[in-house]
């Protein structure tokens, strides 16, 4: 276990390989724990019940969640990476299922932990030619979590995968219901495929405690707003927004009865030898006049 501190954040990431094991979401800076000014905490489980879901928790991320790279070049049996995670093996003759565990040859990760940031690194490379190097840090400055990416294809052939971070946020436990208010000020439009969500503008709420899934599909308009999204719980008068400033490729919203998840996915294409770096930030706050 690895933890940032200052005097408004602290931030608990697990090491790479214990906490999280799965097939699914990246093993390098998985965050399981944030905690503001002492007395607000956001992060909590994808599921509560035991034995159910991915194992996800708090702000971890995924690459491939629809592209693995390389999956559809190889034959059953054989690896593919995930980046994060490891060498992944091919089970069965069928579309890459995010949802399905997959025999995992894990990664390597060198780690350099300072006072206000720790930086994750790894190399991977399958089999068949596709492979990348991932550097990952993740900061703290002030009320902000800054995470910075930066992805280098070191394989053969091109590379066509995604990014996200899934933002498993309940804050400090409460279920989801009429105190919790989810702003998009960039939204344009909002398709609920599954549950039920109320909208109004930019502003999405949620009447009662939902009793299953609920997921959207949001529409998005890059240039408005200056921020992405920001959840806030109107009892406890704290909230957390994302700012990053890249363009996203898709927005999406998941959550349960205890966890609301909004999704900002980027779009990822490298050549051989090519780069690509981005950067998430996070604002966590309180309101001090509820």
């Amino acid at each position: 276990m690895y933890y940032l501190k200052n005097d408004r954040l602290k931030v608990e990431i697990q090491e790479p390989g214990t906490f999280y094991k799965g097939s699914r979401f990246d093993w390098t800076g998985f965050i399981s724990q944030i905690t503001l000014d002492g007395n607000i905490e956001y992060c909590v489980p994808e599921r509560l019940e035991e034995g159910e879901g991915t194992g996800g928790l708090g702000f971890c991320n995924e690459f491939g969640i629809d592209s693995p790279i390389g999956y559809d070049a190889i034959e059953v049996g054989e690896l593919f990476p995930k980046v994060g995670v490891g060498l992944l093996k091919k089970d069965e003759d069928a579309a890459y299922d995010f949802f399905r565990t997959y025999e995992v040859s894990p990664i390597e990760v060198k780690i350099n932990k300072e006072a206000n940031s720790i930086t994750f690194e790894t190399t991977n490379a399958s089999p068949k030619g596709y492979g990348y190097h991932l550097i990952k840090e993740v900061a703290i400055v002030d009320n902000r979590l800054i995470i910075d990416y930066r992805l280098t294809n070191v394989g053969k052939y091109p590379i066509h995968t995604n990014e996200y971070s899934h933002n498993f946020i309940g804050i400090n436990n409460e279920f989801i219901g009429e105190h919790y208010q989810l702003k998009m000020p960039r939204m344009k439009n909002i398709e609920v495929e599954v549950g039920s969500i109320s909208s109004s503008h930019d502003q999405l709420t949620w009447p009662s405690t939902p009793d299953g899934d609920f997921y959207a599909h949001i529409d998005w308009e890059v240039k408005n707003g200056t921020y992405n999204w920001d959840v806030f719980h109107d009892k406890i008068g704290a909230g957390v927004r994302e700012i990053s400033e890249f363009e996203p490729s898709k927005i999406a919203l998941w959550g349960r009865n205890h966890v609301v998840c909004p999704e900002v996915f980027i779009d990822i294409k490298l050549k051989p030898n090519e780069v690509k770096s981005w950067k998430r930030v996070y604002e966590f706050y309180q309101d001090k006049e509820v």
